[in-house]
């Protein structure tokens, strides 16, 4: 990976763990033909927009490809029981 590559992956990262809207540090971000790459696991539609528009924010000049999967989070279906 260039260089420059990598230091804009820092700052997409960056921007993703600090900015409030997003506050996300598994985002796993790559560079690929001039394309950025967002992959991983969100917990909802509108997180999974957000974090792709936060990344266009800093980048305004690249093309980027949303890759994240939402997962559902749900109740476990019963309590665990913890013992000794």
């Amino acid at each position: 990976m260039n260089l420059d590559y990598q230091y804009l992956v820092g700052k997409i990262q960056n921007a993703l763990a600090t900015d409030p809207r997003t506050s996300k540090q598994d985002v796993k971000v790559m560079i690929h033909s001039g394309r950025i790459h967002l992959m991983g696991q969100t917990s909802t539609d509108e997180r999974r927009h957000t974090i792709a528009k936060v990344v266009s924010e800093v980048v305004p000049d690249m093309e980027v490809r949303n890759e994240m999967t939402v997962i559902e989070l749900t109740e476990p279906a019963q309590a665990e029981v913890i013992s000794d």
